[in-house]
């Protein structure tokens, strides 16, 4: 079968557990021996291959951290950087390089395949094989997730012209890097503080309370958040607007819903209020984390695009945007 021909080395999308995955399903599809179970398995072949040719195109276009010469004109990662500062989230896709856009798409081509192997194994027969296939296939998923998140990350701030320059020019050189190693790069060698967070994030449950956060913060470092997440917020420089952007993430609601909230508590007396914002969302079961998490993080992400394009009050970036602003300060 296709996943388990030798790839060009570098040009398969899929790591070595996700190969791995893809033969043990494959596998037990066969035992089903079904017209079905065939259909399915030239379904994950015919995908395999796919992500194998977006490999090898990806492969076709410079890379951004490499000089590239045309005629008299030369570009390179520090002309990147310079005509990257310098747009906004019109133009942004206009000026990335090809290479970040066939990388992106990549991206999202691997997210829909994990997706639907989460999906295949949850219907085999044996009950103690399809949890384990699933779990590995959810835990896979996330992972390419996280990626297509840090990336969402690192484009809101260089898109963002009220941030220092500096910061900007320096976000710029993580997604070159990104890019340029998009078939070995992964956030949890990069930025373990995200990945580590935003799996735990998905385990909280949240209870509303009196609106302040303490025990969904408590749920979150016990189920594994880093506290480095936290301090890198809450920096010596933090405000009004990065405590917001915290209480989003830990509550999953805007602000202005969260204000909302908190003037019906005052007026009716009330000290608490019950909320319930599990990321895990309607559906349980049917529906994967990693797509979960994805939803979870882009509603906020459009409201505060909004806010900054609108100039309303409120965080002009998400708690991933203001933790990244803080590590870039660091680096």
């Amino acid at each position: 079968m296709a996943a388990s021909d030798p790839a060009t080395p570098g040009q398969h999308p899929l790591e070595a557990e996700e190969l791995q995955l893809v033969t043990q399903v494959v596998q037990a599809l066969s035992r089903v021996g079904t017209d079905d179970s065939r259909a399915l398995i030239a379904t994950i072949e015919q995908q395999m291959q796919s992500l194998h040719l977006f490999g090898e195109l990806l492969a076709r276009y410079p890379s951004p951290l490499e000089e590239q010469h045309l005629g008299p004109m030369r570009r390179g990662l520090e002309t990147l950087v310079e005509t990257l500062v310098h747009t906004d989230q019109a133009t942004f896709p206009f000026r990335a390089p090809t290479q970040a856009l066939v990388g992106r798409a990549m991206n999202m081509a691997q997210i829909n395949f994990l997706r639907m192997l989460w999906h295949v194994s949850g219907g085999l027969a044996d009950a103690a094989q399809a949890a384990a296939l699933r779990e590995t296939s959810a835990r896979r998923l996330r992972a390419s997730v996280h990626t297509r998140l840090v990336e969402e990350v690192l484009v809101d701030i260089v898109t963002d012209a009220l941030i220092d320059a500096r910061l900007r020019a320096q976000a710029v050189r993580n997604l070159a890097q990104l890019w340029g190693n998009r078939l070995t790069w992964r956030v949890h060698t990069f930025f373990p503080i995200l990945a580590a967070t935003w799996e735990a994030r998905q385990r909280v449950r949240v209870v509303g309370g009196s609106l302040a956060g303490y025990s969904e913060l408590c749920q979150l470092l016990t189920a594994g958040g880093d506290v480095e997440f936290v301090d890198l917020l809450l920096d010596q420089d933090y405000g009004e607007v990065e405590l917001q952007a915290f209480r989003e993430f830990l509550f999953g609601t805007s602000s202005e819903e969260l204000d909302r909230l908190a003037q019906r508590m005052a007026t009716e007396g009330l000290s608490s209020i019950e909320l319930d914002s599990r990321i895990a969302g309607p559906g349980g079961p049917a529906r994967d984390a990693g797509s979960i998490l994805f939803e979870f993080f882009r509603a906020r992400l459009v409201q505060c695009s909004a806010r900054r394009i609108a100039r309303l009050p409120g965080p002009r970036h998400t708690a991933e945007g203001y933790v990244m602003l803080a590590w870039l300060a660091r680096q």
